[in-house]
Protein backbone atom coordinates (compact mmCIF):
# COMPACT_ATOMS: atom_id res chain seq x y z
CA UNK A 1 0.00 0.00 0.00
CA UNK A 2 1.09 3.70 -0.66
CA UNK A 3 1.81 6.23 1.75
CA UNK A 4 1.08 9.55 1.03
CA UNK A 5 2.75 12.11 3.46
CA UNK A 6 1.58 15.81 1.95
CA UNK A 7 3.32 18.86 3.26
CA UNK A 8 1.19 21.33 1.71
CA UNK A 9 -2.74 22.03 0.52
CA UNK A 10 -1.45 21.67 -3.09
CA UNK A 11 0.27 18.41 -2.59
CA UNK A 12 -3.24 17.34 -1.19
CA UNK A 13 -4.82 18.61 -4.16
CA UNK A 14 -2.19 17.01 -6.65
CA UNK A 15 -2.38 13.51 -4.83
CA UNK A 16 -5.79 13.49 -4.68
CA UNK A 17 -6.24 14.48 -8.67
CA UNK A 18 -3.89 11.45 -8.96
CA UNK A 19 -5.99 8.84 -7.13
CA UNK A 20 -8.82 10.17 -10.04
CA UNK A 21 -6.49 9.76 -12.77
CA UNK A 22 -5.33 6.38 -11.49
CA UNK A 23 -8.57 5.00 -10.12
CA UNK A 24 -7.13 4.29 -6.80
CA UNK A 25 -9.13 4.95 -3.84
CA UNK A 26 -7.55 6.36 -0.52
CA UNK A 27 -8.22 6.57 3.08
CA UNK A 28 -7.52 9.80 5.15
CA UNK A 29 -5.49 9.60 8.05
CA UNK A 30 -4.47 11.50 11.13
CA UNK A 31 -3.37 10.01 14.21
CA UNK A 32 -4.98 6.74 13.43
CA UNK A 33 -7.15 6.75 16.64
CA UNK A 34 -10.41 7.17 15.03
CA UNK A 35 -9.88 4.95 11.69
CA UNK A 36 -12.12 2.09 13.75
CA UNK A 37 -15.25 4.06 13.17
CA UNK A 38 -16.30 2.96 10.17
CA UNK A 39 -16.72 -0.06 8.04
CA UNK A 40 -13.91 -1.85 6.54
CA UNK A 41 -13.32 -0.19 2.63
CA UNK A 42 -10.14 -1.68 0.68
CA UNK A 43 -7.72 1.06 -0.14
CA UNK A 44 -4.51 1.30 -2.88
CA UNK A 45 -3.60 3.90 -0.52
CA UNK A 46 -3.40 5.80 2.84
CA UNK A 47 -3.28 9.86 2.46
CA UNK A 48 -1.90 10.61 6.17
CA UNK A 49 -2.01 14.77 7.30
CA UNK A 50 0.34 14.43 10.20
CA UNK A 51 2.53 17.22 8.71
CA UNK A 52 0.26 19.54 7.37
CA UNK A 53 0.46 20.41 10.95
CA UNK A 54 1.01 24.58 11.22
CA UNK A 55 -0.53 27.42 13.50
CA UNK A 56 -1.83 29.50 10.97
CA UNK A 57 -3.53 32.38 12.63
CA UNK A 58 -4.03 32.86 16.71
CA UNK A 59 -5.39 36.22 18.43
CA UNK A 60 -6.79 34.91 22.02
CA UNK A 61 -8.63 38.01 22.37
CA UNK A 62 -10.42 36.89 19.44
CA UNK A 63 -11.03 33.61 20.97
CA UNK A 64 -10.32 31.98 17.34
CA UNK A 65 -7.72 30.01 16.48
CA UNK A 66 -6.61 28.73 12.64
CA UNK A 67 -4.39 25.77 12.03
CA UNK A 68 -3.72 23.22 9.84
CA UNK A 69 -5.99 20.08 10.35
CA UNK A 70 -2.67 17.48 10.75
CA UNK A 71 -2.12 19.74 14.08
CA UNK A 72 -2.11 17.16 17.05
CA UNK A 73 -4.53 17.91 19.55
CA UNK A 74 -1.57 18.01 22.17
CA UNK A 75 0.23 20.47 20.52
CA UNK A 76 -3.20 22.83 19.84
CA UNK A 77 -3.74 22.50 23.54
CA UNK A 78 0.37 23.62 24.31
CA UNK A 79 -0.73 26.63 22.11
CA UNK A 80 -4.06 27.71 23.85
CA UNK A 81 -3.01 26.89 27.26
CA UNK A 82 -0.37 30.31 26.83
CA UNK A 83 -3.53 32.60 26.08
CA UNK A 84 -5.54 30.57 29.02
CA UNK A 85 -7.61 29.14 26.89
CA UNK A 86 -9.24 25.67 25.57
CA UNK A 87 -10.68 23.74 22.35
CA UNK A 88 -12.78 21.25 24.49
CA UNK A 89 -12.77 18.08 22.25
CA UNK A 90 -10.83 16.28 25.47
CA UNK A 91 -9.36 14.08 22.69
CA UNK A 92 -6.06 11.96 22.96
CA UNK A 93 -2.81 13.82 22.88
CA UNK A 94 -1.58 12.22 19.91
CA UNK A 95 -4.96 13.06 17.72
CA UNK A 96 -5.33 15.21 14.81
CA UNK A 97 -7.80 18.39 15.06
CA UNK A 98 -9.22 16.76 11.56
CA UNK A 99 -9.36 13.64 12.64
CA UNK A 100 -11.16 14.63 15.78
CA UNK A 101 -13.57 16.68 13.49
CA UNK A 102 -13.98 14.15 10.83
CA UNK A 103 -14.74 11.67 12.98
CA UNK A 104 -17.36 13.60 14.82
CA UNK A 105 -15.65 12.64 17.94
CA UNK A 106 -17.81 13.53 21.21
CA UNK A 107 -16.37 15.12 24.29
CA UNK A 108 -17.95 14.00 27.98
CA UNK A 109 -18.74 17.68 28.37
CA UNK A 110 -20.71 17.70 25.87
CA UNK A 111 -23.55 18.56 28.18
CA UNK A 112 -22.50 22.03 28.01
CA UNK A 113 -20.54 22.71 25.32
CA UNK A 114 -22.35 20.83 22.38
CA UNK A 115 -21.03 19.04 19.54
CA UNK A 116 -17.32 19.92 18.43
CA UNK A 117 -18.99 20.65 14.86
CA UNK A 118 -20.28 24.26 16.70
CA UNK A 119 -16.69 24.79 17.14
CA UNK A 120 -15.81 24.77 13.65
CA UNK A 121 -16.22 28.05 12.00
CA UNK A 122 -14.33 27.98 8.60
CA UNK A 123 -12.69 25.06 7.26
CA UNK A 124 -10.85 24.42 3.75
CA UNK A 125 -11.21 21.18 2.38
CA UNK A 126 -10.11 18.98 -0.59
CA UNK A 127 -13.38 17.16 -2.04
CA UNK A 128 -12.80 13.93 -3.68
CA UNK A 129 -12.40 14.85 -7.36
CA UNK A 130 -9.41 17.43 -6.16
CA UNK A 131 -10.89 20.71 -5.53
CA UNK A 132 -10.30 23.10 -3.07
CA UNK A 133 -13.03 24.46 -1.68
CA UNK A 134 -13.38 27.45 1.72
CA UNK A 135 -16.55 27.34 3.54
CA UNK A 136 -17.69 29.77 6.30
CA UNK A 137 -16.01 32.55 7.80
CA UNK A 138 -13.32 33.29 10.77
CA UNK A 139 -16.18 35.37 12.63
CA UNK A 140 -18.51 33.69 14.94
CA UNK A 141 -21.75 35.38 13.81
CA UNK A 142 -21.65 34.25 10.07
CA UNK A 143 -24.95 33.12 8.17
CA UNK A 144 -23.73 33.58 5.02
CA UNK A 145 -22.99 30.55 2.01
CA UNK A 146 -23.70 27.28 3.26
CA UNK A 147 -22.19 24.86 5.72
CA UNK A 148 -20.29 22.70 4.11
CA UNK A 149 -17.60 22.91 7.11
CA UNK A 150 -20.06 21.42 9.56
CA UNK A 151 -21.10 18.91 6.77
CA UNK A 152 -17.64 16.96 6.70
CA UNK A 153 -17.63 16.87 10.46
CA UNK A 154 -18.21 13.15 10.81
CA UNK A 155 -18.00 12.19 7.69
CA UNK A 156 -15.37 9.88 8.11
CA UNK A 157 -12.85 11.31 5.58
CA UNK A 158 -15.42 10.16 2.66
CA UNK A 159 -16.20 13.67 1.35
CA UNK A 160 -13.32 15.51 1.62
CA UNK A 161 -9.72 15.87 3.35
CA UNK A 162 -10.21 18.59 5.81
CA UNK A 163 -6.75 20.70 5.69
CA UNK A 164 -6.99 23.60 7.81
CA UNK A 165 -9.67 24.84 10.31
CA UNK A 166 -10.92 28.09 11.82
CA UNK A 167 -12.06 27.16 15.57
CA UNK A 168 -14.45 28.87 18.40
CA UNK A 169 -12.01 28.41 21.08
CA UNK A 170 -13.06 29.13 25.00
CA UNK A 171 -10.96 30.48 28.05
CA UNK A 172 -9.96 28.18 31.18
CA UNK A 173 -12.53 27.75 33.75
CA UNK A 174 -12.12 29.84 36.66
CA UNK A 175 -12.82 26.89 38.96
CA UNK A 176 -13.48 23.14 38.78
CA UNK A 177 -15.03 20.53 40.81
CA UNK A 178 -16.07 16.91 40.11
CA UNK A 179 -18.60 15.66 42.63
CA UNK A 180 -18.87 12.01 42.95
CA UNK A 181 -21.94 10.06 44.29
CA UNK A 182 -23.40 6.34 44.17
CA UNK A 183 -26.05 5.86 42.13
CA UNK A 184 -27.21 5.23 38.56
CA UNK A 185 -28.59 6.56 35.73
CA UNK A 186 -31.82 7.93 37.63
CA UNK A 187 -29.70 10.19 39.43
CA UNK A 188 -28.07 11.14 37.10
CA UNK A 189 -31.19 12.75 35.43
CA UNK A 190 -32.01 14.38 38.41
CA UNK A 191 -28.48 16.18 38.97
CA UNK A 192 -29.27 17.40 35.00
CA UNK A 193 -32.54 18.93 35.99
CA UNK A 194 -31.81 20.44 39.33
CA UNK A 195 -28.13 21.83 38.59
CA UNK A 196 -28.43 24.35 36.14
CA UNK A 197 -25.81 25.02 33.88
CA UNK A 198 -23.59 21.74 34.63
CA UNK A 199 -20.56 21.14 32.00
CA UNK A 200 -21.42 16.75 32.18
CA UNK A 201 -23.33 14.25 34.33
CA UNK A 202 -21.36 10.83 33.40
CA UNK A 203 -23.13 7.77 34.89
CA UNK A 204 -21.17 4.48 35.16
CA UNK A 205 -22.10 1.26 36.97
CA UNK A 206 -23.11 2.11 40.36
CA UNK A 207 -21.50 5.82 40.32
CA UNK A 208 -22.37 9.54 39.15
CA UNK A 209 -20.22 12.10 38.38
CA UNK A 210 -21.20 16.03 38.14
CA UNK A 211 -18.77 17.74 36.62
CA UNK A 212 -18.43 21.94 37.26
CA UNK A 213 -16.69 24.41 35.64
CA UNK A 214 -17.27 28.29 35.58
CA UNK A 215 -16.56 31.00 37.71
CA UNK A 216 -16.30 30.13 42.03
CA UNK A 217 -19.35 31.48 43.06
CA UNK A 218 -21.13 29.82 40.31
CA UNK A 219 -19.49 26.75 41.22
CA UNK A 220 -20.60 26.67 44.71
CA UNK A 221 -23.87 27.45 44.05
CA UNK A 222 -24.14 24.25 41.92
CA UNK A 223 -22.28 22.05 44.63
CA UNK A 224 -24.94 23.26 47.05
CA UNK A 225 -27.88 22.69 45.04
CA UNK A 226 -26.06 18.87 44.28
CA UNK A 227 -25.90 18.34 47.82
CA UNK A 228 -29.62 19.05 48.18
CA UNK A 229 -29.90 16.24 45.43
CA UNK A 230 -27.79 13.78 47.27
CA UNK A 231 -24.74 13.39 49.43
CA UNK A 232 -21.48 12.99 47.39
CA UNK A 233 -18.76 10.46 48.06
CA UNK A 234 -16.14 12.99 46.76
CA UNK A 235 -15.62 16.24 46.12
CA UNK A 236 -12.42 17.87 44.14
CA UNK A 237 -10.70 19.02 40.97
CA UNK A 238 -10.16 15.41 40.21
CA UNK A 239 -9.54 14.38 36.75
CA UNK A 240 -12.17 13.97 34.58
CA UNK A 241 -14.20 11.56 34.16
CA UNK A 242 -12.26 10.25 36.93
CA UNK A 243 -12.99 6.11 35.43
CA UNK A 244 -13.38 5.40 32.25
CA UNK A 245 -14.40 1.66 32.43
CA UNK A 246 -15.42 1.08 29.01
CA UNK A 247 -11.87 1.87 27.71
CA UNK A 248 -10.27 -1.40 29.52
CA UNK A 249 -12.15 -3.49 26.91
CA UNK A 250 -11.15 -4.57 23.14
CA UNK A 251 -14.61 -3.00 21.92
CA UNK A 252 -16.09 0.27 22.18
CA UNK A 253 -19.51 1.16 21.26
CA UNK A 254 -20.59 4.56 21.07
CA UNK A 255 -24.38 4.25 21.35
CA UNK A 256 -26.68 7.91 20.49
CA UNK A 257 -30.30 7.48 21.58
CA UNK A 258 -32.53 10.13 22.82
CA UNK A 259 -31.68 11.02 26.40
CA UNK A 260 -34.71 9.89 27.90
CA UNK A 261 -33.81 6.32 26.41
CA UNK A 262 -30.04 6.28 27.43
CA UNK A 263 -31.13 2.94 30.09
CA UNK A 264 -31.23 1.37 26.21
CA UNK A 265 -27.37 1.56 25.90
CA UNK A 266 -26.43 1.82 29.53
CA UNK A 267 -25.66 -2.54 29.40
CA UNK A 268 -23.04 -4.76 31.28
CA UNK A 269 -20.31 -3.57 33.77
CA UNK A 270 -18.40 -1.63 31.16
CA UNK A 271 -20.11 1.45 30.36
CA UNK A 272 -20.49 5.53 30.51
CA UNK A 273 -23.37 7.46 29.76
CA UNK A 274 -24.12 11.57 29.18
CA UNK A 275 -27.28 12.55 31.13
CA UNK A 276 -29.41 15.05 29.26
CA UNK A 277 -26.86 13.99 25.85
CA UNK A 278 -27.94 10.65 25.16
CA UNK A 279 -25.05 9.00 24.57
CA UNK A 280 -23.24 5.97 25.71
CA UNK A 281 -19.86 4.32 25.35
CA UNK A 282 -20.12 0.78 26.25
CA UNK A 283 -17.10 -1.56 26.33
CA UNK A 284 -17.91 -5.21 25.03
CA UNK A 285 -15.79 -8.14 25.37
CA UNK A 286 -15.93 -9.71 21.94
CA UNK A 287 -17.29 -8.75 18.12
CA UNK A 288 -20.18 -11.72 18.99
CA UNK A 289 -23.61 -12.06 20.03
CA UNK A 290 -23.35 -8.94 22.73
CA UNK A 291 -22.85 -6.38 19.89
CA UNK A 292 -25.58 -7.29 17.71
CA UNK A 293 -27.89 -7.96 20.96
CA UNK A 294 -26.67 -4.02 22.27
CA UNK A 295 -27.68 -3.08 18.43
CA UNK A 296 -31.01 -4.28 18.57
CA UNK A 297 -32.15 -2.50 21.85
CA UNK A 298 -30.40 0.72 20.29
CA UNK A 299 -32.08 0.29 17.35
CA UNK A 300 -35.54 -0.38 19.57
CA UNK A 301 -34.80 3.11 21.36
CA UNK A 302 -34.60 5.15 18.20
CA UNK A 303 -30.63 4.98 18.25
CA UNK A 304 -27.27 3.96 16.49
CA UNK A 305 -24.45 1.85 17.80
CA UNK A 306 -21.24 2.33 15.54
CA UNK A 307 -17.95 1.01 16.83
CA UNK A 308 -15.51 3.37 17.72
CA UNK A 309 -12.55 1.09 18.54
CA UNK A 310 -12.38 -2.57 17.39
CA UNK A 311 -13.90 -4.58 14.99
CA UNK A 312 -17.92 -4.32 14.17
CA UNK A 313 -17.85 -1.24 12.10
CA UNK A 314 -21.22 1.34 12.05
CA UNK A 315 -23.97 -1.40 11.78
CA UNK A 316 -26.98 -1.69 9.80
CA UNK A 317 -29.22 0.80 11.28
CA UNK A 318 -30.70 2.86 9.35
CA UNK A 319 -29.53 6.32 8.85
CA UNK A 320 -31.24 9.43 8.51
CA UNK A 321 -32.39 10.58 4.41
CA UNK A 322 -30.33 7.96 2.58
CA UNK A 323 -30.78 9.47 -1.00
CA UNK A 324 -29.33 13.12 0.26
CA UNK A 325 -26.19 11.46 1.78
CA UNK A 326 -25.78 8.89 -1.70
CA UNK A 327 -25.95 12.00 -3.32
CA UNK A 328 -23.62 14.07 -1.18
CA UNK A 329 -20.83 11.28 -1.65
CA UNK A 330 -21.60 11.91 -5.65
CA UNK A 331 -21.28 15.55 -5.67
CA UNK A 332 -17.96 15.43 -3.60
CA UNK A 333 -16.27 12.23 -4.93
CA UNK A 334 -18.23 11.13 -8.38
CA UNK A 335 -15.14 8.71 -8.66
CA UNK A 336 -15.70 6.99 -5.09
CA UNK A 337 -11.91 7.99 -4.24
CA UNK A 338 -12.27 8.47 -1.04
CA UNK A 339 -12.83 5.48 1.16
CA UNK A 340 -15.62 3.95 -1.14
CA UNK A 341 -17.92 1.59 1.56
CA UNK A 342 -16.48 3.50 4.73
CA UNK A 343 -19.95 5.18 5.39
CA UNK A 344 -23.80 3.89 6.75
CA UNK A 345 -23.98 1.22 3.75
CA UNK A 346 -27.75 2.35 3.06
CA UNK A 347 -26.04 5.82 2.37
CA UNK A 348 -23.42 4.50 -0.30
CA UNK A 349 -25.47 2.01 -1.60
Amino acid sequence: MDLIHPTSKADVVDAIRQANATKHRMLVVGGRRHLDKGNPAAVDAELWTTQLDRRVAYEPAEMIAVVEAGMRVGELERILAEGGQEWPSDAPADATVGGVIASGASSPRRLRFGALRDTVLEAEIVTGDGWLVRSGARTVKNVTGYDLHKLVAGSLGTLGVIVQVALKVRPFPHARRTLRFEGDLGLARWLVDAVHGSTSVLATPGAVELRLEGWPDEVDEQTTIARRVAAATAEEDMPFPSERPWEAMPIVVEAAVPPSRLDAAAVGDAWGALAGVGLAWVGLGAPNGELGELRDRVRAAGGIAPVVRGPGGLGDAPVAAPQVQRRLKEAFDPNGVLAPGRGWRNAEA
